[in-house]
């Protein structure tokens, strides 16, 4: 018999690889294993009834899962063929496809709108494309209008509506700039919003993919969209219609795996070249030098690690943090509390290196709903000190959405104020916190404290929102008697 012969240094060479495959499988399973039993909790705590979540590191996904009822009444589980209505974050498709027409020169950001439609009022005739994109036209919003009106009758009342500001001064949210977005898309290609999105961003997707902004239009596998009742304590299915007029906006609806391969094609410069997407990504320059928007996409940073994407429905997120080159998909169907942005963050901490901490939002959000108010303001403290350079944004908002639920939902001042009154003390600088905390003062016939907290609030806020600053001086004539 012939002896093999193999040298130590050969057996150590082999050794070392064995060893370093079955650390990254050991690893990718922990990740896996935390992931999952993070948001497990998470979905119980904040009552969501179905949920999907994808993490992409460059071309590979570290993970994908699936949890829970996407319909309760038929207890249909969550699963790869589920269509989730991502609302909103849809906005991140049209921006998309806007950039495809700039990138084949077809349109330019300083192009004015127009150009394109002919049927606008005299004061819209100077609004750009670029304002469209980063929320700063001005134009009063379609919302406040009842959806069954034709375009034409729309844009008849729309156009006896002052415009809210100076197009370019301030970043304000507003569903008419998409709708016209859509009606430029198709005066420039020929083709109805949805034929050219699907056959410029998604051409090989025959399932998965779906435009929709009807909540009541029966389509095969998608997941029910659910509101929480909280006088009833259940959830009820949503019957909201915006129409095809809405399907630029927030009519989107995808299963994760499309949404991963879609985020494949921008990576790889499929949808988008490298320079026009970073046209996309630059911060547009708003005229207040305050508000922060891109041109379609919202800048997220974490600890001061940017990250760029958009939220929709309180339901759905898409974040890239594209420096470290991690993007987080999150797709859900309802909940009793809002979570996704706290969600996302925590998943970028627990697997984007330069974020890990032993403090979650998610912790934080747990201990409130608790009512263990000196536990979570610790560990709020200790989230603070590891990630010294966020600002919080998302966890603040959802304990006042909290706080809100008490008082306006379930009508428990003792509650609202427990909540109101942490917020305040844990973000004392944030203009938002001392308004509420002066509500719920005002609420319950607290008067000193109602005005003290309202002048606090007009401070901080400045000129930023001065709407509501009339409104908090008006609610303090009325508390002195004046």
């Amino acid at each position: 018999m012939r002896t093999v012969k193999i040298s130590t240094t050969l057996l150590l060479f082999l050794f070392t690889i064995s060893c370093t495959n079955h650390t990254k499988e050991t690893s990718s399973a922990e990740l896996k294993n935390e992931i999952d039993r993070y948001l497990t909790k998470t979905m119980e705590i904040h009552n969501i009834p179905g949920l999907a979540l994808a993490v992409v590191e460059g071309d590979k996904i570290v993970y994908e899962g699936y949890f829970g009822i996407a319909t309760l009444e038929s207890n249909v589980k969550v699963d790869k063929n589920t269509l989730f209505r991502v609302f909103s974050t849809t906005k991140l498709i049209t921006s998309t496809g806007i950039f495809q027409l700039i990138q084949d020169g077809k349109l330019s950001l300083e192009d004015k709108i127009s150009k394109y439609l002919d049927d606008l009022p005299l004061q819209w005739q100077e609004i750009k494309i670029g304002n469209l994109l980063s929320h700063s036209s001005g134009l009063p919003d379609i919302i406040k209008y009842n959806g069954s009106l034709t375009d034409k009758e729309l844009m008849g009342k729309l156009s006896k509506d002052e415009m809210e500001f100076i197009a370019g001064n301030q970043f304000r949210y507003n569903q008419t700039n998409y709708w016209l977005l859509a009606r430029i898309i198709e005066k420039v290609t020929g083709l109805s919003f949805d034929e050219y999105i699907l056959q410029n961003q998604f051409k090989n997707s025959k399932n998965g993919v779906r435009f929709s902004s009807n909540a009541q239009e029966e389509i095969a596998n998608r997941a029910t969209r659910y509101s929480y009742n909280n006088a009833m304590k259940l959830f009820e299915k949503d019957t909201n219609n915006n129409g095809k007029r809405g399907h630029s906006g927030n009519g989107l609806n995808i299963t994760l795996d499309k949404f991963i391969e879609w985020n494949r094609q921008l990576d790889n410069n499929i949808l988008l070249d490298q320079q026009t997407k970073f046209k996309m990504w630059t911060p547009f320059t708003f005229t207040n030098q305050k508000d922060s928007f891109l041109y379609g996409w919202g800048n997220y940073p974490v600890n001061k690690l940017p990250s760029y994407g958009f939220s929709g429905g309180n339901l759905a997120a898409f974040r890239k943090f594209v420096d470290q080159k991690t993007t987080i998909i999150l797709l859900s169907n309802g909940y009793e509390i809002p979570a996704y942005d706290i969600i996302v963050n925590d998943i970028a901490r627990i697997v984007i290196p330069d974020l890990k901490g032993s403090t979650l939002e998610e912790e934080v959000m747990d201990l409130i709903l608790k009512s263990r108010f000196d536990k979570a303001a610790l560990s709020f403290k200790n989230l603070k000190k590891e990630s010294p350079n966020s600002d919080f944004e998302n966890l603040k908002w959802n304990v006042n959405s909290l706080g809100n639920s008490h008082l306006y939902s379930e009508h428990n001042t003792d509650k609202a104020l427990e909540v109101f009154k942490f917020n305040a003390e844990s973000n004392p600088d944030w203009w938002i916190s001392l308004a509420s905390l002066a509500e719920i003062y005002e609420v319950k016939k607290d008067s000193a404290n109602a005005i003290e907290n309202y002048q606090k609030a007009i401070l901080l806020n400045g000129t930023n929102e001065m709407n509501y600053n009339e409104h908090m001086k008006s609610r303090i004539k009325t508390l002195q008697g004046n």
